[in-house]
């Protein structure tokens, strides 16, 4: 009895201090009456190894202890789906991250690919552990307030998309709403961006006034793209409320980009450089700025009008912004 009441007690050390003795005697009879069971089998008690071999059966004590304690799991079942998917969102945006950081470094510090790459993986990996930390306690508290299973609870399939309706991929959304968080962070100065107008190696791009002037439209205008990508993403029936978002989102950013073209100059260069490469470096950047901001304003017109087209040829009751 000496092995299975040190068994015991180590089972009653990992449970509840008010619910110890119960559990306990329960787990009492059960080895017991086993025991009982094993020894009428064999005709004879059980030696030391027998017994040991029973309780072995049983299970660490540990284990046989979880059976009986609630919220067992860091993340739950219920939750582990959402937990996955929001760590691709962050490994999206590590990856970004990274590419970014490495090539800015060849580009503008002037330096060569591996220690580009070696900086860069420095970067990520520390980036990694506060994020994947980041994500677990936010899902651990969301665990405990009991969001999964009232958010799978309201869940409707009135809300699943349409069989003809092109299904997103895996990484498509996460990846846009990646881009939209990282933008408007680094557009908030919460996150560096790599040689952000910076000091590298004696060049400093100093943005010009317009940015200053257009601070809080351009926010708005990324907030508001933001929520489109979260609706689509997640709400792929509010047709109506895509529609009118994109077509929103797409008319607002090309007043941007109309009114940003035309300040004709957007950063400028200098540091202790030569003159001349000064000014080719101010010239290069800004006509690169200029073909950008075209490309930028050519692709909100055929998005405008893709769902403009959308809208008008959508069944009806296809495209109400249904929401509740």
């Amino acid at each position: 009895m000496d092995l299975i009441d040190r068994y015991l007690a180590a089972i009653a050390r990992r449970l509840p201090a008010d619910k110890a003795d119960d559990i306990v005697a329960e787990i009492r009879d059960d080895l017991l009456t086993r025991q009982e069971v094993r020894e009428d089998a064999l005709g004879r008690p059980l030696d030391k190894k027998e017994v040991a071999a029973l309780i072995k059966d049983m299970g660490h004590p540990l284990l046989v202890a979880s059976r009986y304690r609630s919220q067992q799991y860091l993340i739950g079942p219920d939750a582990f789906p959402f937990f996955v998917a929001t760590l691709r969102i962050v490994a999206i945006f590590l990856a970004i991250a990274f590419a970014v950081t490495a090539a800015s470094s060849v580009v503008f510090g002037h330096a060569d690919i591996v220690h580009a790459a070696i900086g860069a993986t420095a970067n990520l990996l520390s980036s990694a552990v506060f994020g994947f930390g980041a994500v677990v306690a936010i899902f651990y508290a969301l665990e405990r307030a009991g969001f999964p299973a009232d958010h799978l609870a309201k869940w409707r399939p009135q809300d699943l998309p349409e069989v003809k309706d092109k299904q997103p991929g895996a990484w498509g959304p996460a990846f846009e709403v990646a881009i939209g968080v990282y933008f408007i962070l680094w557009w908030c100065g919460w996150v560096p961006f790599p040689a952000y107008f910076g000091n590298t190696k004696g060049l400093i791009l100093t943005p010009d006034p317009i940015w200053t002037l257009l601070w809080w439209p351009v926010l708005a205008l990324m907030v508001a793209r933001l929520v489109f990508n979260l609706i689509q993403w997640l709400r792929p029936r509010w047709k109506g409320a895509q529609a009118l978002l994109a077509i929103g989102t797409g008319a607002g950013g090309l007043g941007l980009a109309y009114v940003i073209h035309r300040a004709g100059h957007w950063l400028t260069a200098s540091g202790t450089l030569a003159a001349d490469k000064l000014a080719q470096i101010d010239r290069g950047v800004n006509v690169g700025i200029r073909w950008a901001i075209v490309l930028v304003g050519a692709i909100m017109v055929v998005q405008c009008f893709q769902e403009l087209w959308r809208l008008a040829t959508s069944r009806p009751g296809t495209t109400g912004a249904k929401m509740i």
